[in-house]
């Protein structure tokens, strides 16, 4: 099924692929008519649409114009390259704080009016679980930040990838269940051919 953008304006649908080649023959609508699949988030001509290519006039075999094709990939990537860019400040901002805290804990441990039970091994367990955990958060949450720019500008497939993937990790982030979410979002778009065809 389908729904298309008219002349007017307004959204119509859903159809069927025969009722949309019934009014492709009635001229009713025409290559360049915005339209999409349900289920999917972008609009995109009908023009480029391989079920709909022998009614509309176009080859089937005919690349679509890359200019075309690019629109269409970047519709597609901008949500979660956004979501994944936002998040991976919060997630830097929640390494930082994280590192910064851990100093402070152990600083004050050091303090001579403070009981000094335990305070050793507070002080190694710091150092060596927290401040790795944190650093290891930033440095995830940094590859995060690049590969959400270059998803936005559909360069470096392999980085965006790689920024979704890692941004499926529970290192370091501070909001765990909206990560994973928008991590699985990109993944799906990145996995779609037309879009893996437009990066650069």
């Amino acid at each position: 099924m389908y729904k298309i953008i008219g002349a007017d304006g307004r959204e119509y649908g859903p159809v069927s692929a025969d009722q949309l080649r019934q009014w492709i023959t009635e001229g009713r609508v025409n290559a360049d008519t915005q339209m999409r699949r349900e289920g999917d988030v972008a609009w995109m001509p009908l023009g480029t649409m391989p079920e709909f290519t022998p009614a509309t006039g176009i080859p089937a075999n005919l690349p679509v114009a890359p200019q075309v094709a690019d629109a269409v990939a970047l519709k597609l990537v901008r949500g979660p390259a956004i979501i994944l860019l936002v998040l991976s400040l919060l997630d830097i901002l929640a390494s930082l704080m994280g590192m910064v805290m851990t100093f402070f804990q152990t600083a004050l441990m050091t303090m001579p009016n403070l009981p000094h039970q335990n305070m050793e091994l507070q002080r190694q367990f710091a150092f060596l679980f927290s401040l790795p955990a944190n650093a290891a958060g930033l440095v995830i949450a940094l590859i995060c930040l690049w590969g959400s720019v270059r998803m936005m500008n559909l360069r470096s497939y392999g980085l965006a990838m790689t920024a979704a993937v890692l941004m499926l990790l529970p290192c370091g982030t501070c909001c765990c269940c909206v990560n994973v979410g928008a991590a699985i979002w990109a993944l799906v778009v990145l996995s779609k051919p037309e879009v893996k065809a437009a990066f650069r």
